[in-house]
């Protein structure tokens, strides 16, 4: 795609599914507050959030993360970032944890605070309505609602570069690639060693070119040692040697390179291969021709 095309696409996810969440804004702000998801949810979000809300309660809320509900200090800023309609479960909540008799984790805070909150929109399943959802207006008890959500992205959806997407310059993405500041090969990432990736240690353009030269003069040893040995039946190294075929094979790329090919060329090609045999057979049946 040129940019134009990159650039609507960008603008339609970003400012009509999640506009609100790449805004980078402190906790317990009026900017904050004024931050609003579409309703109904769309569902890409929705199933972002059951992803996201485990390791949110895991990773930000303890005194191990982010101590977001770990100490007063904290979990009364996070109270504070509530819509005005849920002032009353921030007063509440803000009393309960204060006593020193309050045991309960950042989890089981999150769960109260959650089921305060569907309480007060009347959502909790088997309660009548209280009089306060009945007050609410569908604008705040949208946002009320949806509170819970936001709170969940702005600690955990992976942030993105909207211009790196946007412009066809910054498309870095496709495999073996060269950056052109860093030097670096955009090698594909083994789904199974996801985490020994490390992308400072991938192959760089120098790199590359000493070891293509280490491996001429390695060959040109090779073929020093193998002629004085003729007699004694050659060596392995000549029939190492004698597999390469491509200039990559001598490098390191050769490991992402057939890896590449064994993940997602080979298949590729075998299911064209497959979709190409079938659109013949096909047509010789409708034809007669076999």
């Amino acid at each position: 795609l040129h940019n134009q095309p990159h650039r609507i696409f960008i603008i339609y996810t970003y400012m009509h599914i999640y506009p609100s969440i790449y805004n980078q804004v402190s906790m317990g702000t009026e900017q904050n507050k004024g931050m609003n998801l579409s309703h109904p949810l769309h569902p890409m979000l929705s199933r972002a959030y059951d992803v996201l809300e485990p390791m949110f309660i895991e990773d930000v809320l303890p005194s191990s993360g982010h101590s977001l509900l770990a100490n007063k200090e904290n979990w009364e800023a996070l109270l504070g970032s509530l819509p005005p309609a849920a002032e009353p479960v921030a007063v509440s909540l803000s009393k309960k944890w204060s006593k020193s008799n309050d045991d309960s984790t950042p989890a089981e805070k999150w769960t109260e605070l959650k089921r305060y909150l569907s309480i007060l929109i009347g959502k909790t399943e088997g309660s009548a309505k209280s009089k306060a959802a009945k007050n609410l207006s569908t604008k705040d008890r949208i946002k009320v609602e949806q509170w819970p959500v936001e709170t969940v992205f702005k600690y955990t959806y992976p942030r993105l570069d909207i211009n790196v997407s946007k412009m066809q310059n910054h498309l870095l993405k496709s495999p073996f690639c060269i950056h052109p500041k860093t030097g670096r090969v955009c090698v594909p990432i083994e789904v199974a060693k996801v985490d020994d990736f490390n992308p400072f240690t991938v192959p760089t353009l120098p790199q590359l070119m000493r070891e293509l030269d280490e491996y001429e003069k390695s060959s040109n040893d090779d073929n020093g040692d193998d002629e004085d040995g003729a007699n004694d039946g050659g060596s392995n190294s000549s029939n190492r040697k004698s597999k390469i075929e491509f200039d990559w094979q001598k490098t390191s790329l050769r490991g992402p390179f057939e890896h590449f090919q064994k993940q997602f060329l080979a298949p590729m090609w075998n299911e064209l291969r497959r979709e190409r045999r079938a659109d013949a057979e096909e047509r010789a049946a409708m034809t007669g021709d076999f």
